[in-house]
């Protein structure tokens, strides 16, 4: 594998973080919706909610991960973890995949109160990009509280 982000060899736009897979590389720019401000590369926050619904329907803040396996991973694979950070005791989740599950190559599942995985559950023959919405929904003293992971997971051919 070359690393074409390190050497240079790829075609990104100033705008776009390049990222290294096995063989080959991807362009991915991260931008946050409206009412939201990036707060690091890969986060973004909310910058307010103005009604009880909407603060707890909408995330509070949304993380940008990059996930890379090869096609001959061992299913069922835990390829994520999440939870709160700290977690406290009482504190109790929901895991749901909102969107990018539509063919059901992944699902979740509770470690515990306050853990949650997200697992591929089928075998990926072809080489296949992947971008998840995992949503967690935190249960602390009485609130919800929404987080977003949105998750690329790019699936490569295996070396032989």
């Amino acid at each position: 594998d070359i690393d074409e982000c390190a050497i240079g060899s790829h075609n990104c736009s100033a705008a776009e973080t390049c990222y290294n897979i096995q063989g080959s590389f991807r362009c991915l720019s991260f931008e946050c919706p409206s009412n939201y401000r990036k707060v690091s590369d890969m986060r973004c926050e909310r910058i307010s909610c103005f009604n009880y619904l909407e603060c707890q329907n909408t995330p509070v803040r949304i993380t940008y991960y990059q996930l890379n396996f090869q096609t001959n991973i061992v299913v069922p694979a835990h390829i994520f973890r999440i939870g709160p950070s700290p977690a406290y005791a009482g504190d109790s989740i929901a895991l749901t995949i909102t969107r990018g599950n539509e063919e059901g190559f992944f699902s979740t599942r509770r470690l515990n109160a306050y853990t949650g995985i997200v697992y591929l559950q089928r075998q990926v023959s072809e080489p296949k990009d992947f971008l998840l919405d995992v949503e967690m929904k935190l249960w602390r003293q009485g609130t919800y509280t929404t987080f977003l992971a949105k998750i690329y997971i790019f699936i490569t051919a295996h070396a032989y």
